[in-house]
């Protein structure tokens, strides 16, 4: 076993003590600003219908990662790094070795200096050989007054507690499931709550006597209900910051929804106080409880550390990180060095880039999602007069898409965007007395669905309904459980409207409110093309492909589709960006900013089914039949290419065939049917000639860059600051749902319940889930996401990476504080960025063929780990 003693002087917390608070705090401390500062750690979570991958970690940017995971730790029970026993895996299969873990302390020591003082690479090599380090045990050192009682009573009233939330803010934020309306739904929560639970006997039946009339007592504000509660509680302001969070984070998915919904209002200019008010509402169940059961608190200490228990440190909260933390946060470095130099190694083998030769008969834009990659590697290795470009999935067309007959859309862009125009879709080549006809016909039909499904929900007709029409349902449950459920696809949702005989488009042209003008469509369309690099050598056919998943019985389905486009499918994007691009007048313009077209050039949307690998080429009736051949013979790649996929990750999804992939989509009891973005570990920016001919196993965004052509850095700016950003919130959010599925993920999908038609319970009750289901990121028997903090890898001249780096504190952060890990390649050789804010040179230890190997090994996701089966 490992013995060292821990530095405990103040320069060792001074690593960590950003993490935690600010300034020691005095009698006069501004709570508004407390709040202010505890809002902001608590990440957002997306409703299901626009569900997006969210960094957990979101608001502790700012803070280095190992500080980031103490202050967590002290709130609440979570832990921001694997087990011992993964490593050792990973050790015993050679997948880390000796050199890695000499790399990994030289970069632990050189973040945390003081922390790793008195530890040496040997030590941390010897111990990952000898055993499981003795996890530490009483991380926590504050709890909530539910969590202390419940200690010394063997008790649940956490759970009671949590319940009764859960209850309120599902009826408060129902978005169309329940039956029956909130009365006090339009009212600010914590008003509605006040209102609610002064009428309900709940917790008085359940043994908290009086809490109605101390509900009654409340103050009528958040912020004044929350300083009354800290008073008769009597918690001192010191601890005002940490304990409040404990209480947060006590229930952490319903404060993540809450805090959503307070990022919408603010970006629409509205105050919304609500996550204060849960905030409030959780600190009232726990005064109530303090006062029924006094006696089972015997020390305030129980709460909070006492003041006196580490003076140095009042104000920092943050105390040293347990030794066998230290040791494992050196081996999660290890083998974040070591995916580093095998990825390495395979780009400095192909060389430096060159530009393509000859003119492509198609050239494909796809989304720089990971699944893409397979896609992209397999069309280029059926032909050579096929090449593939990567983008942000919603092609630079951040849009408002109005489905017809109704009023208002989704934003199709990523979320850190707000959409800069309106799309309507309308029958193609329908006259206005047609088309309004539609428009009513669609709109009658979704009135009978919404009506009809009133009905079956219905109290009245909860039995008669089954008496009336059960059997007429056995055949759905027939072709369910023969997998015989065709998936809609999102363009073929709710269909064509009766009587409408023109396919559904998007009007980019119409006149009204929301008309594009001449000017707006060329620079969109410019932006797109030169932000690709794509303004010369285009080939005769374009296919910009956007991506969906098609899946049934999935509540976290938007979770598959395109991030990019706010989880939903990238096809209004796709089609959006190939009318522009088709467009005449807009061609014309370009042509006056030096981006001459080929007259012979058409652009296609298409849809890649991330779930079955096929490709749907849209909008084709306008295809000149000049290009009919071509078009034949690309579809032919692209069912080629799609079967070469399939039968690929049939090897990762167990035991089956390349067929039995179209199958698993349609499977509604399918678990698993497809793994998603699991396994990302890179973002790879640079010219595909750099990747072309590669296997990154389905494991790396890639972004199509090339700095030669961007002497401003005007397009290595915005991926620095969107799409980078974007992939470190995926790759974080599969990075803590594999490390810690209970505090970070959404547990076992089997028994998901969907609530409110906003989240997911496990169960029946609990608080609201926020990341990944276990069977997302793991098979039964292996891990199938690695967790890796994200390597990016820049192909452009350090000092260009650099003047961005400066200019963008967020991404400064990020890259500094060990969110994500930044390597850049220049004339041939890679340079890191470390904490010191330096670039470092990197060796590759292994020959280039090796380390192709080795990726291809880590590239299958088979890791063996002590993880229960589902």
């Amino acid at each position: 076993m490992l013995e060292f003693a821990l530095m405990e002087e103040a320069t060792e917390a001074t690593e960590l003590a950003p993490a935690v608070t600010n300034d020691p705090p005095s009698e006069n401390l501004d709570l508004a600003q407390t709040l202010a500062d505890i809002q902001a750690i608590v990440p957002p979570l997306w409703p299901l219908k626009d569900y997006v991958a969210v960094n957990p970690f979101l608001g502790l940017a700012r803070h280095k990662f190992l500080g980031a995971r103490q202050m967590l730790c002290e709130v609440r029970d979570c832990d921001l790094l694997p087990s011992g026993n993964y490593f050792r895996t990973l050790f015993a299969r050679g997948e880390i070795s000796r050199a890695d873990i000499d790399c990994a302390y030289r970069q632990c020591a050189q973040e945390y200096p003081g922390l790793y003082a008195k530890l040496d690479a040997e030590q941390i090599a010897n111990q990952i050989e000898s055993g499981e380090p003795a996890r530490t045990c009483g991380e926590r050192r504050y709890h909530t007054i539910s969590e202390i009682v419940d200690q010394q009573q063997e008790g649940c009233w956490t759970s009671h507690i949590l319940n009764d939330i859960t209850r309120h803010c599902a009826a408060h934020y129902d978005e169309g499931q329940a039956s029956w309306p909130n009365p006090w739904a339009r009212l600010p929560l914590y008003e509605a709550w006040r209102q609610a639970a002064q009428l309900s006997y709940r917790m008085d039946t359940l043994g908290i006597k009086g809490f109605r009339s101390l509900v009654a007592r409340l103050p009528a504000t958040p912020l004044d209900a929350i300083a009354w509660l800290l008073r008769e509680l009597a918690v001192p302001v010191t601890h005002w910051r940490s304990f409040l969070l404990c209480e947060m984070y006590s229930m952490a998915g319903w404060a993540s929804f809450v805090k959503y919904r307070v990022r919408e209002a603010e970006l629409a200019g509205h105050q919304d106080d609500d996550l204060m008010g849960l905030l409030a509402i959780r600190l009232a169940y726990d005064l109530a409880l303090a006062q029924n059961h006094a006696y089972d608190l015997p020390s305030p200490h129980d709460l909070y550390p006492a003041d006196g228990d580490s003076p140095e440190l009042i104000g920092q909260a943050a105390i040293a990180p347990p030794a066998e933390v230290l040791v494992r946060y050196a081996l999660q470095v290890a083998t974040e060095a070591a995916h580093r130099r095998k990825l390495s190694g395979l780009l400095a083998s192909r060389g430096a880039a060159g530009q393509p030769t000859g003119r492509k008969l198609a050239q494909m834009i796809f989304c720089i999602d990971v699944r893409s990659e397979v896609m992209r590697r397999h069309l280029e290795a059926i032909s050579d007069a096929v090449e593939t470009f990567g983008f942000a999935g919603f092609f630079g067309m951040a849009l408002e898409y109005v489905p017809l007959g109704e009023s208002g859309g989704a934003a199709q862009c990523p979320v850190l965007l707000a959409p800069g125009f309106r799309v309507h879709e309308r029958p193609h080549g329908a006259n206005e007395a047609a088309q309004s006809l539609a428009v009513s016909r669609r709109g009658t039909h979704r009135t009978g669905r919404r009506l009809w499904k009133s009905f079956q929900t219905s109290a009245v007709s909860c039995f008669s309904f089954v008496e009336s029409f059960g059997l007429m349902y056995f055949v759905k449950l027939l072709t369910d459980s023969l997998r015989l459920t065709r998936p809609v696809a999102a363009a073929e949702r709710d269909g064509l409207p009766w009587g409408c005989t023109s396919p559904l488009g998007l009007d980019v042209h119409s006149p009204g409110a929301t008309e594009l003008s001449p000017k707006k469509k060329i620079d969109l369309a410019e932006g797109m093309l030169r932000n690709l690099g794509l303004t010369e050598g285009f080939a005769r056919i374009v296919a910009v492909c956007g991506h969906a998943a098609e899946v049934v019985n999935n509540p976290y389905k938007a979770g598959l589709d395109c991030g990019a486009c706010g989880g939903h499918s990238g096809e209004p994007n796709a089609r959006v960006a190939a009318a522009l691009l088709n467009d005449g007048q807009v061609r014309a313009g370009l042509a006056d900013r030096g981006i001459h077209l080929p007259e012979d050039t058409w652009f296609v949307p298409g849809v890649h089914n991330t779930t079955t690998d096929e490709i749907r080429l849209l909008d084709t009736a306008g295809l000149p039949s000049t290009h009919a051949a071509e078009f034949a013979q690309l579809q032919d790649w692209i069912r080629e290419g799609g079967q070469r996929c399939r039968l690929e990750r049939s090897a990762r999804l167990g035991p089956s065939t390349a067929d039995d992939i179209l199958r698993r989509g349609r499977d509604w009891s399918e678990v698993r049917p497809e793994w998603g973005l699991a396994g990302n570990a890179a973002f790879i920016i640079a010219p595909r000639s750099r990747t072309a001919g590669l296997d990154l196993g389905g494991r790396t965004f890639m972004h199509s860059y090339d700095y030669r052509k961007d002497a401003e850095l005007k397009v290595l700016e915005l991926i620095m600051t969107a799409p980078m950003i974007v992939t470190s919130w995926i790759n974080l959010q599969y990075y803590a749902s594999a490390v810690d599925n209970r505090a970070f993920g959404s547990g076992n999908k089997v028994i998901h319940n969907v609530v409110g038609q906003l989240g997911v319970l496990l169960g029946n009750g609990g608080d609201l889930m926020t990341g990944l289901p276990w069977q997302s990121v793991h098979d039964g028997r292996r891990y199938q996401h690695e967790p890796l903090r994200l390597l990016v890898v820049i192909e452009a001249p350090r000092d260009a990476v650099r003047r961005i780096i400066d200019k963008h504190a967020l991404v400064r952060d990020l890259v500094t504080n060990g969110w994500l890990s930044l390597s850049v390649l220049e004339a041939g050789h890679f340079y890191r960025w470390n904490s010191d804010n330096q670039w470092e040179r990197e060796s590759l230890a292994r020959n280039s063929r090796q380390a192709g190997a080795e990726l291809a090994t880590v590239g299958d996701g088979k890791l063996e780990t002590q993880g229960a089966s589902l």
